[in-house]
């Protein structure tokens, strides 16, 4: 206890020596005497991406990892296959991530979806969000993709999930073109309720292999 209160003491000692050396300085601004003039061109900003403050916040984009590129290329993704589906088992080549580094350094990833006369519901991949897609009811939400394929005759049903399983909103896209070039295909539709946890689905219907980014 003794020695505690000698550290304490001296303590107060440095803290009171310190603050007697502290000389106070003092600025004056004069507005009506600028110096120097500012350029137009210059300006600045400060934000940083706290708790989804970006990414899932003011940023319209609701998809995480919309077109593959993270570390993990199917992160914010999985692929969904009840077990009643007959191609349930089929899982290596379904849908597949191809990198073609060597041709597109900057968006190398896209995935490659192989399909045998599927019905909707026997593949699909779901989205989590960030955290959960924050939907509100009445709204349109736009829905595009960069995709190529060797025949049109696949379809993909697109479809809002809520956080307790509820189909909130779904739409239908048809990719309608088809050859060795990628195209970009959009559609919209209209969200039924609001949910702050949702998720969003693709299942795909038809045959064929179509890639998408």
């Amino acid at each position: 206890m003794q020695k505690n209160t000698v550290l304490f003491l001296l303590f107060l000692l440095t803290l009171k020596l310190s603050t007697a050396n502290c000389q106070l300085s003092t600025f004056t601004v004069q507005t009506d005497k600028p110096i120097a003039d500012v350029a137009p061109t210059m300006w600045g900003i400060f934000f940083e991406d706290i708790n989804l403050g970006a990414d899932g916040g003011i940023y319209a984009e609701l998809i995480k990892n919309r077109s593959f590129e993270f570390t993990k290329p199917m992160m914010g993704w999985k692929i969904i296959r009840p077990k009643t589906s007959p191609y349930s088992d089929f899982i290596a080549s379904d849908i597949l991530v191809v990198n073609q580094q060597e041709q597109n350094k900057i968006n190398p990833h896209f995935i490659r979806v192989t399909l045998k006369n599927h019905n909707k519901g026997d593949l699909g991949l779901q989205n989590e969000g960030f955290r959960g897609i924050g939907i509100k009811k009445g709204l349109k939400y736009d829905f595009s993709v960069s995709y190529r394929q060797t025949t049109s005759n696949v379809k993909m049903h697109l479809e809002l999930i809520s956080e307790k399983g509820e189909n909130i909103g779904s739409g239908v896209f048809s990719p309608s073109l088809s050859g060795e070039n990628w195209q970009k295909g959009e559609t919209s539709f209209t969200a039924t309720a609001t949910d702050n946890k949702a998720k969003f689905n693709i299942w795909f219907e038809g045959s064929g292999v179509i890639d998408l980014d």
